[in-house]
């Protein structure tokens, strides 16, 4: 067989000394598109989990401003 001729119909040839990125596999893709996926959903939650911890605390922090404001009895006494 002569060089740079493929042995298989479909496949690249690879020139010994160059580099070359061998084909991607179908499947391969479609694991990184799910590793991706799955990176950009933890990544969804943290962001509304933290969404969701800064409004409870300012909710607690607006409750307590409330409770000073109208207690009956002053701190100081």
């Amino acid at each position: 067989m002569r060089a740079g001729v493929d042995a298989h119909p479909g496949h690249r040839s690879v020139s010994v000394g160059v580099y070359s990125r061998a084909p991607e596999v179908p499947y391969v893709k479609e694991r990184r598109g799910r590793a991706v996926k799955k990176l950009l959903l933890v990544a969804l939650a943290a962001i509304g989990g933290l969404l969701v911890y800064r409004q409870i605390q300012a909710d607690r922090a607006e409750q307590d401003l409330w409770t000073e404001a109208t207690d009956s009895v002053p701190a100081g006494s």
